[in-house]
């Protein structure tokens, strides 16, 4: 499979929204390990975008950093626009950035819904659209959009989380639909418990007993969930859109049989 290792991406550019954040490392790792140049995205957090990036030899013709808004409505267009003026054509977005809120659905305030739906909902969708009209014109493209294992079943404390990704589930469905004709593919990850991508791999089930309930008996890396995405932005995955696929150690197929 000449694609899936190696500098598969040779010639691609990447955005990774929400770079800064818990899997964005792993992501942006995974691309310039393949070769596609990468935008490193970021909303708040410029210093560990930019110690980021000096991980992956800093800021040049192939890699750079770029503040923005997603939940407004020209955020993304802006986003988009920049990273194109400085790598090239957007070819290649993971749709990283989201909220989260631990909580049961019923004392989720109205402020914290709005907020969540915002950054998960809105944001993807925004950016989706800042990203697609170039890669239908291209004729190639390729979309990951993240999720969670708590938009497939009920988790406890992920109400509004779950029902905000289940969203992005259903958007993911409808955008790979609508631009499968173009080329481009859209999927989406759903995680379970992750650590970041700088905790040891693999994980110890002996260091996590509370993962007891998974049936691996441990959480997942980050590098595992970018492993999935450096598939799915493959060009042998060019068969796959539409589909949601759990990174989790079987845990949604646990909650699915006990709801």
């Amino acid at each position: 499979m000449s694609d899936t290792a190696g500098q598969g991406l040779v010639g691609r550019t990447a955005l990774v929204t929400g770079a800064s954040g818990g899997l964005g490392a792993a992501f942006a790792d995974m691309l310039v390990s393949a070769g596609a140049a990468v935008a490193l995205h970021y909303h708040n957090n410029e210093q560990k975008a930019i110690a980021l990036a000096e991980r992956f030899g800093g800021v040049g013709k192939r890699l750079c950093t770029v503040q923005g808004d997603l939940r407004t409505t020209d955020g993304p267009a802006a986003v988009c626009q920049h990273v194109e003026e400085g790598l090239g054509p957007i070819d290649i977005l993971i749709n990283n950035a989201g909220g989260w809120v631990g909580k049961p659905l019923l004392d989720t305030s109205v402020g914290e819904w709005d907020e969540l739906m915002e950054a998960d909902v809105r944001g993807s969708f925004l950016t989706i659209i800042g990203c697609a009209a170039g890669m239908k014109s291209r004729g190639w493209g390729r979309i990951v959009n993240l999720s969670t294992v708590a938009a497939l079943s009920v988790a406890t404390n992920e109400g509004a989380y779950g029902v905000a990704k289940a969203a992005v589930v259903m958007l993911t469905k409808t955008a790979a639909v609508e631009l499968a004709e173009f080329g481009v593919t859209v999927n989406a990850i759903a995680p379970g418990w992750t650590l970041p991508y700088d905790s040891p791999h693999p994980p110890q089930p002996k260091d996590y007993p509370q993962s007891a309930r998974v049936p691996d008996h441990r959480p997942g890396h980050a590098t595992e969930v970018a492993a999935i995405a450096r598939f799915l932005v493959s060009e042998e995955a060019g068969h796959i859109t539409g589909q949601t696929i759990a990174v989790d150690g079987g845990l949604s197929a646990v909650l699915a049989s006990s709801s």
